[in-house]
């Protein structure tokens, strides 16, 4: 079976994290391949000379699930996720994951085998580094009764593997993914992983290619 390709995106250069709204958006689709409808989740990337910055825009189906704080494990709440890759190790990647109170968990993982039993975790990498900007709708209501959210993140390169802002043209491997947590739970993904059963966002070889 020939797999499905990856996705190719392109990062513009921008003046400031906020024009990150203008750069076109991405749709998230169902971790196993499947176009994902309901509960619609879109992806912006830009770049600037000191950080990286995706935008990701949900919408949400209450309540949500949103138990953790910064450093716990957020992935087990309404979230969503970025992986970047080292350029020089692509399957050593940065993991930063926020869920709708603005909690952050962030890790380095390096994962040659695509596998948790053989996987290395680092966690708390980088993660006060990273600028988080949360808002939802409707915004006198608690975030756990959000119809939508938005979640930008800005990532120094400094903080990253690599330490420095990639070239024009250079390529590097990354993905974006959501998690959500109302009254169903869906894994979704910019590039999918092909793994469905169970879900599993670790798979590096499906990464997007990310062409700044």
């Amino acid at each position: 079976m020939i797999p499905d390709p990856l996705a190719v995106i392109p990062v513009a250069r921008v003046a400031s994290p906020e024009d990150v709204v203008s750069q076109p958006s991405h749709a998230l689709a169902d971790v196993g391949g499947a176009p994902a409808p309901s509960l619609a989740t879109t992806v912006r990337f830009a770049s600037t000379r000191e950080a990286f910055i995706v935008l990701f825009e949900a919408a949400a189906d209450p309540p949500l699930t949103i138990r953790r704080g910064d450093d716990e494990d957020v992935f087990l709440d309404e979230c969503v996720e970025l992986f970047l890759a080292s350029p020089l190790e692509p399957t050593a990647y940065q993991e930063v994951v926020v869920n709708p109170r603005g909690a952050c968990y962030a890790a380095h993982i390096v994962n040659p085998d695509e596998s948790r039993e053989t996987w290395k975790v680092s966690r708390g990498h980088a993660s006060a580094a990273i600028s988080i900007d949360v808002r939802g709708d409707p915004a006198t209501r608690p975030a756990a009764e959000w119809v939508r959210w938005s979640c930008r993140l800005v990532v120094p390169w400094a903080s990253l593997p690599s330490g420095r802002a990639p070239a024009e043209g250079e390529e590097r491997r990354g993905n974006a993914y959501r998690i959500a947590r109302g009254r169903t739970t869906r894994y979704l993904a910019l590039s999918p992983t092909l793994r469905s059963s169970p879900p599993d966002f670790h798979v590096p070889s499906r990464f997007a290619r990310l062409v700044f």
